[in-house]
């Protein structure tokens, strides 16, 4: 049982590690979202704005903590 159980810990540490942002990431609460002249998706998180994909851009919500990959 405890075989398991130090198994099951190490597989949540390592899940969590690949959830968190990095430090290339841009992290922060979407404060604002809207589509640009061009027809980019953007969303702005703090304040700054980030040009998205589509999928990104409709499931973001303001008030949402999001990360943001480059």
């Amino acid at each position: 049982m405890k075989k398991v159980a130090i198994v099951l810990l190490m597989g949540l540490a390592i899940g969590m590690t690949f959830m968190s942002c990095t430090p290339e990431d841009q992290c922060g609460t979407v404060t604002n979202y809207s589509i640009g002249n061009n027809g980019n998706y953007i969303v702005y998180i703090d304040g700054t704005s980030h040009n998205v994909t589509f999928s990104t851009w409709w499931e973001a919500n303001v008030g949402d903590y999001l990360c943001i990959e480059y």
